[in-house]
């Protein structure tokens, strides 16, 4: 008799995105395994290979049990799967427990970003798989130490970089080469709502805009376009957050609601938005503009645009316009984009996700398939997804742009204009400022 193969998943955090799109995902998994997903990818030649490879999600970890996130998500997943078991776990470092008791094969890190490096470093040491969420870590000496050690146990760490799959961006991103020559200039734009940095996320203060979401337009240009970061500048505003404590008040007087309803009343040193600007190896110039302080009242869930400019022609995609918008009573004119997680029922009653955000999840774990069941190589499957290695760059932008911002604002409040600039080197990046 022949053993069906199997991959074990632990997951740690819940993420602001694990019930849309994380965890539907693997309920989708749990229930067919990855094959029907990678048309997405591009990689549907694989689909019988990897069709009788059953997913288990063996343990959810969550750091505090009094919040009870992890229990509510393992009630979540039985309310589908009432027959399969799923630990709840608990603890300031819930994925070394879960590492010694489960054993898992692959550990899917959803936890804030400055509390990735640790999880997946101590998973690499135990042998595991891992798909981390965005960004891969804040510092390039983090993200060295994980590509070294991924690198020398033959370990595969996945980074969900979904913007790679969004259909539209593709075929954008594939075509400029042919049709809009070389590009001059990229203008990129990402702006979270503001309960994002006031409601959902408590670490707010421990990142930044363009870290959480910059890191996504930075991963398409560097991906598909193959260019090299060698300069950068920032300059960031820190008007409403900083000052949180006052204008909260204010913005609950504009809605007509209670201020005590805010989860955070006290003042969040973070920056609103931040606007960088990337000078690349072959001249090109790139502008990413992030914030995470969009109005609820705005119609789409996020501002997400990106723009080309070629010698030859342009070309943008603008999620506003891709053409799906819905008037509602009570809930405005909104606009929807099913292609990063839209949902379906099938006849058996069964609700499944389709889009770029389950296909990038099913990249890394169809790569760690491959490498753990299928026995292929790293360099077989080094361009198949997003490696730790195709972030390092990314990284290496986020933590330069931190620096230069926080120089910069520090310069203008004492009227110095904003003079720090950053030159990337082997190793990080040299700060660049006057000596006035």
């Amino acid at each position: 008799m022949t053993t069906q193969p199997t991959l074990k998943v632990a997951i740690i955090g819940g993420g602001m995105f694990f019930d849309d799109i994380i965890g539907q995902t693997f309920k989708d998994f749990l229930r067919g395994g990855i094959a029907g997903s990678l048309t997405s990818i591009g990689m549907s030649h694989l689909a019988s290979a990897v069709a009788n490879v059953k997913i288990d999600v063996c343990a959810v970890g969550t750091r505090s049990e009094k919040s009870g996130t992890a229990g509510n998500i393992v009630k979540w997943f039985a309310n589908d799967f009432p027959d399969h078991s799923i630990d709840a776990c608990y603890g300031e470092s819930v994925w070394r427990d879960i590492l010694q008791k489960h054993k898992p094969d692959v550990l899917f890190v959803a936890t804030p970003d400055n509390v990735h490096t640790q999880p997946i470093i101590d998973a690499i040491d135990a042998g595991v798989d891992v798909i981390t969420e965005k960004p891969l870590c804040l510092s390039t000496s983090e993200a060295d130490t994980i590509i070294k050690k991924a690198e020398a146990a033959g370990r595969i760490v996945a980074v969900d970089m979904h913007k790679r799959y969004d259909p539209f961006i593709r075929e954008m991103m594939l075509k400029a080469p042919e049709m809009y020559g070389p590009i001059n200039r990229v203008r990129a734009v990402l702006e979270e709502p503001l309960e994002v940095s006031t409601e959902i996320f408590a670490w707010a203060e421990d990142s930044n805009p363009f870290a959480y979401v910059g890191c996504h337009w930075l991963d398409v240009v560097h991906h598909y376009m193959q260019v090299k970061p060698v300069a950068v500048f920032a300059t960031g505003q820190k008007n409403l957050l900083l000052n949180w404590d006052k204008h909260h008040q204010e913005i609950a007087a504009r809605r007509g609601i209670d201020p005590a309803t805010f989860k955070r009343t006290n003042s969040i040193n973070t920056w609103d938005s931040m606007d960088v600007a990337v000078t690349y190896d072959n001249g090109m110039r790139g502008d990413y503009n992030n914030n995470w302080i969009n109005p609820a009242e705005f119609e789409g869930a996020v501002n997400q645009e990106i723009e080309l400019y070629g010698i030859y022609g342009r070309g943008m995609v603008d999620q506003q316009e891709r053409g799906y918008r819905e008037a509602i009573i009570g809930d405005g004119s909104r606009t929807r984009n099913p292609s990063f997680g839209g949902r379906i029922k099938h006849h058996g009653g069964h609700l499944e996700i389709f889009g770029y955000g389950k296909a990038s999840i099913a990249a890394g774990l169809l790569a760690i398939i491959r490498r753990r069941i299928l026995g292929e190589s790293m360099e077989d499957l080094c361009d198949t997804y997003p490696t730790a290695k195709s972030q390092r760059e990314i990284v290496q932008v986020i933590e330069a742009a931190s620096a230069v911002a926080e120089r910069n604002y520090h310069w203008l409040q004492k009227g110095k204009g904003t003079p720090a600039t950053a030159l990337l080197t082997a190793s990080g990046f040299e700060l660049l400022e006057p000596r006035f």
